[in-house]
């Protein structure tokens, strides 16, 4: 029997999924972009991707999708995240990504503290 915690969960995806079919792939962009950076985003982006701010603040004005140079940009700089919020399922080799990529960043996060712990011992 699953616990209340993973029923949870899987109404949460089940609802994020139901929400994310229904936008366009340009709508799906500019909402990874705003909940990236929602205090000025189209100047953040600018600055994250080297993509003209006018661009940015276009697609985010009109739900507009980018041309593939601003797609390479955008996922470049926002990398496996930024594929996963386009997509109506995340696919498993991208959850594989994503799961190694967090690993790899609370062992950095897990070394850093072990550290500071040393020097506070010491």
């Amino acid at each position: 029997m699953k616990s209340h915690a993973s029923r949870t969960h899987a109404r949460a995806a089940a609802h994020e999924f139901e929400a994310r079919c229904h936008l366009t792939l340009g709508e799906r962009v500019c909402a990874f972009l705003r909940e990236r950076h929602p205090i000025k985003t189209a100047d953040n982006v600018a600055a994250d991707t080297g993509i003209p701010f006018n661009t940015i603040k276009t697609w985010l004005d009109r739900a507009s999708a980018p041309n593939a140079e601003g797609y390479t940009a955008l996922w470049m700089a926002y990398g496996p995240d930024f594929l996963a919020a386009l997509a109506d399922r995340e696919p498993a080799w991208l959850q594989d990504v994503r799961r190694a990529q967090e690993a790899a960043q609370l062992k950095a996060e897990i070394a850093a503290l072990e550290t500071k712990l040393a020097r506070v011992r010491s």
